[in-house]
């Protein structure tokens, strides 16, 4: 597998490489109005580990501004003091728009148009249209109303200003790619021969474009319920994931940060922040203490104590002493937005080797686990217990789901658990997983709360996620801390989405101003998007 990834990384970058040249030859050496014939299975590669491979977005958005929000990671220093405190900055706010609409959109919009009208490119062309769906989905979800119909067709239609369609004509047009989509992919057809996350399986793209179609419906179920109902049992009938063997996974490579996706989990780069001995974040006490109410084993994966070994990835492990001296795991997390953790706690010791070996308050707290946080760790880009907490709410609200709700939430705490084997973290034994799924059956009066608490833990590495499905359920019921009222402007509570790049406002005003005066307060980050109603 290892050299297999590898391998492809190497195409993938060829590819990057190939697609950047040509913005400095086209003008010269080539017609403008006419496309070149690279093969799009090259181009996939390229796009998928830029999805998860990019550091820039990966710290800004999802882990300076939602994981502090969410309550899941803090105490690298911006998470704390622009994240954590509500600090407006522009450069963090735009950052996956500027990567995305640059890089990502530009491509996967090229692969689409050049196969439109070519028979023998047939599944490649439907893969081409799931992955635009999840890149759009997560970019409309930030923002609200964006440009999505003419976006990245500068080069094949002239449109150098795009409108800035609403978010309700997007989803629409979301939910019809990926049924078009799902229903084109034929094994019969031509091969996917370039893919980084189902080696090419046509089976499991057309899973995973039904259990993105079912993520997106459930995001509607206050704006739009019947559509949400109608979406979310289309999905289902067509066929979701069916167990772990169908994540979506991208398997990074142990390459050098260097920016636009070099082989790298963007996450662990994130994670990994400037040390080379630790990690700047550590977990937050609201996740701490939910993990240890429920006995959910996935506090000893997702975390642990390291000793300062010199070197990140080959960090010494003494989390278990450090539990068995301080007794709990809410004592070995932080508050959120909490940048003193550094101070936390005093000195304990260890036996390392047999060597009594002292560990500062510092480092007994839990850091993400080491297999997480290797910059070749793998990236789950969406998990098949998600989709059995989707398909537990949806039946709870009385659709059809193929199962009870309580089935689909069972299935979705085991299979939480072993998803972590993917890092190649060794599990607990099955009878302790059995036992944890036991101790929390979904009950009576708390079905909602439940389900979404889950799916927050769920997304504890991918707080992009946790954040938008937080402002569609409101669950877990999170109290923003504003630890620092004098310069939060947020009004003291957590935004709602992110504001639209200042360069946006110098380059496409119009079409901006326009999606600005559709929103009731404007572009600014306490607005809502149009799913996220009270």
């Amino acid at each position: 597998m290892k050299t297999l990834i590898k391998n492809k990384i190497i195409i993938a970058l060829v590819a990057t490489m190939t697609l950047g040249a040509c913005s400095h030859f086209e003008e010269l050496n080539q017609d403008p109005t006419t496309s070149t014939n690279m093969d799009p299975n090259l181009m996939l590669p390229t796009i998928q580990m830029q999805v998860s491979g990019e550091r820039y977005e990966t710290w800004r958005n999802s882990f300076i501004y939602s994981s502090d929000w969410m309550q899941l990671w803090t105490g690298e220093y911006a998470t704390v003091e622009i994240g954590g405190k509500g600090q407006k900055n522009n450069d963090y706010m735009s950052a996956i728009w500027d990567r995305q609409y640059s890089r990502e959109i530009r491509n996967v919009v090229d692969m689409i148009e050049r196969t439109a009208e070519d028979p023998e490119a047939q599944s490649i062309n439907a893969v081409a249209r799931i992955m635009k769906a999840m890149i759009f989905s997560r970019l409309t979800d930030l923002y609200g109303d964006i440009p999505y119909f003419d976006a990245g067709k500068g080069y094949f239609s002239g449109v150098l200003k795009p409108t800035y369609d609403t978010q309700e004509a997007i989803y629409q047009d979301l939910f019809d790619q990926l049924e078009l989509a799902a229903d084109a992919l034929d094994p019969a057809a031509d091969a996917v021969t370039q893919d980084f996350y189902f080696e090419g399986n046509i089976d499991q793209w057309r899973k995973f474009a039904n259990s993105l179609r079912l993520r997106l419906a459930m995001r509607l179920v206050k704006v739009d319920p019947a559509m949400a109902q109608q979406e979310a049992e289309a999905a289902i009938a067509a066929g979701v994931m069916e167990s772990n063997a169908d994540i979506p996974i991208m398997y990074h490579n142990d390459a050098p940060f260097g920016g636009g996706g070099q082989g790298g989990n963007g996450t662990s780069y994130t994670l990994m922040s400037s040390s080379a001995r630790e990690s700047s974040f550590r977990m937050c006490r609201t996740l701490a203490e939910y993990l240890e109410s429920t006995g959910d084993p996935r506090i000893q994966l997702m975390a642990g104590s390291y000793l300062d070994d010199g070197t990140y990835a080959g960090r010494t492990d003494i989390s278990d002493q450090v539990f068995a001296e301080i007794g709990n795991y809410s004592d070995l997390s932080v508050l959120p937005s909490n940048f003193v953790w550094q101070a936390a706690g005093a000195p304990i010791e260890v036996d390392v080797d047999g060597v009594a070996t002292e560990v500062s308050g510092a480092l007994q707290l839990l850091q993400p686990a080491r297999e997480i946080s290797r910059i070749d760790a793998p990236f789950i880009v969406m998990s098949y217990a998600e989709v059995e907490l989707w398909m537990a709410e949806a039946a709870f609200r009385g659709w059809a789901a193929g199962g009870t709700a309580a089935e689909h939430f069972a299935a979705a705490l085991a299979a939480g658990v072993a998803q972590y084997s993917e890092y190649e973290i060794e599990l607990p034994d099955q009878a302790t997983i059995d036992a944890f799924v036991a101790a929390n059956p979904l009950t009576v009066g708390t079905e909602l709360e439940q389900i979404n608490t889950q799916l927050w833990v769920n997304f504890a590495f991918n707080p992009i996620e946790a954040y938008s499905n937080w402002r569609r359920s409101g669950f877990p019921a999170i109290t923003y801390p504003n630890v620092d009222p004098g310069v939060n402007q947020s009004n003291g509570e957590i935004p709602r989405r992110m504001q639209y790049p200042v360069n946006e406002y110098l380059l496409n005003e119009e079409n901006l101003s326009a999606a600005a005066a559709r929103m009731s307060g404007g572009d600014d980050w306490t607005s809502r998007i149009w799913w996220d109603v009270e």
